[in-house]
């Protein structure tokens, strides 16, 4: 169950994942569900998952881009909160989604998050060489 939802704002030129980071820190949230994000970008990278134990392609997209969906979670690893997003992402050309590895805020990315009220953690798991919900 949510205890709070969160909603904020990072601006332009800041990094996208590092400002989501930054907000949980000020705000003490280490467990939640990123219900969602748009906005717009001037880049982004995105991982692929190609093979396990977690062997991942980059792909970096220049922008604009606009940000059409996101969502993910907020978990604790050791005591550091830890994002992991999907994005979808769209420009003149077509739409692209994957992992969030990487983004720079064009106009504005407006962010929701779900606090929870049970902690949600993260740890290595060995088959998929991935930090994974536990």
């Amino acid at each position: 169950m949510f205890t709070k939802v969160h909603v904020f704002r990072v601006k332009p030129g800041q990094e996208l994942l590092g400002g989501i980071t930054s907000y949980c820190h000020e705000h003490d949230v280490t467990s939640g569900v990123v219900i969602g994000i748009i906005g717009s970008l001037e880049s982004a990278r995105l991982n692929y998952l190609m093979e396990l134990p977690g062997k991942y392609d980059s792909v970096k997209y220049p922008g604009p881009l606009e940000i059409v969906c996101a969502q993910g979670s907020v978990a604790l690893e050791d005591h550091n909160p830890i994002m992991h997003i999907h994005i979808q992402l769209s420009c003149q050309e077509g739409c692209m989604g994957g992992h969030l590895a990487e983004a720079i805020v064009f106009s504005t990315a407006e962010v929701v998050i779900g606090e929870l009220d049970e902690q949600l953690r993260r740890q290595a798991d060995s088959y998929t060489g991935l930090k994974e919900l536990v």
